[in-house]
């Protein structure tokens, strides 16, 4: 049995399941349980907190019906002394910066791994998977060796439902052009509380990416730039070319990720939901422009890959 501790949104709530499959494809485990318990106790269905898996083509997985979470309920005596040991070792230093802490994150990976323990926090480079009666998997689950199984992914990860009616001129224009999707994350990355960290994206970001794009004269451009403040976007990204379409996400989560992942080529937000649009793309000269920090906080993410383009925000 493959537990897995779910948490966030979509994006986060897509890397969660790409690491229980990255696990359950190594070591054969047909069964997964998912642990929704934070997400639903939040009761807040309208700002998101659902299981956003339902609605794509995953492999089988059901509920965890405890409340409490699946490193303290599930656990047996060796698993419980690794997570101590693990935990007493991250709060020796949560007085570190962000950095500091994901470069200990691998501290005694292998052995937390070979007792079937997957506790995934930022900066873990990899994971050992080994089959055992329960496997436990919490933490971010933000970690690039998922780019093993990213073909297994991209066709897991596809709406249930077919495309809705109103997108269908959409998707075909983004199917026969050379379609670059602009996505613009706000929304609480611009809040007072999360600005400092988050607010990573400026207009000047967004108009140097696509400046790049202009000068490289790729044959029939489209950009289509989805956004969950369109006006914000109309009013200070100053796009004025008539090769820019405007796209709302006022529309189902999943909906949105298929059209941006039909896009070919990608100008990132520091997004985790705008991260996916480009790993689930399955065209094979995409590029993909991003910020050069994915915070503001000096943290290098691993989510930034080698071979994208990057632009100061």
């Amino acid at each position: 049995m493959i537990y897995v501790e779910m948490d966030g949104r979509c994006g986060n709530q897509l890397f969660h399941y790409a690491v229980a499959r990255y696990i359950q494809l190594l070591i054969d485990d047909k069964d997964l349980c998912l642990n929704f318990d934070k997400i639903f106790k939040k009761k807040d269905e309208e700002n998101g907190w659902v299981d956003y898996l339902k609605d794509f083509n995953t492999s089988p997985y059901h509920y965890y019906e405890k409340t409490g979470t699946i490193l303290k309920n599930e656990s047996n005596i060796i698993q419980k002394a690794l997570i101590a040991m693990k935990a007493t070792q991250i709060i020796f230093n949560k007085d570190k910066t962000r950095q500091e802490k994901a470069d200990k994150a691998d501290f005694a990976q292998n052995l937390l791994n070979f007792f079937g323990v997957y506790w995934i926090r930022e900066g873990v480079s990899k994971i050992y998977p080994r089959r055992r009666h329960k496997s436990l998997v919490s933490g971010i689950c933000e970690s690039n060796f998922i780019y093993e199984i990213q073909d297994v992914l991209q066709n897991e990860i596809v709406p249930k439902e077919n495309i809705l009616p109103k997108n269908k001129s959409l998707i075909k224009k983004i199917d026969n052009s050379n379609s670059v999707c602009i996505s613009v994350r706000r929304g609480d990355f611009f809040t007072n509380k999360n600005q400092s960290s988050y607010g990573v994206c400026s207009p000047e970001y967004y108009i140097k990416a696509k400046k790049y794009f202009d000068e490289k004269k790729l044959n029939n451009t489209l950009y289509f730039c989805f956004s969950d403040d369109i006006e914000w976007c109309k009013k200070n990204l100053r796009f004025t070319d008539n090769n820019v379409i405007f796209v709302s996400q006022d529309m189902p989560v999943y909906e949105t990720l298929r059209l941006m992942s039909s896009c070919k080529h990608f100008i990132l937000s520091n997004s985790t939901f705008s991260w996916w649009g480009q790993f689930l793309s399955k065209y094979s000269d995409k590029i993909v422009v991003s910020p050069k920090r994915w915070n503001n906080d000096g943290y290098e993410s691993q989510l930034i890959q080698k071979d994208w383009v990057l632009i100061d925000g």
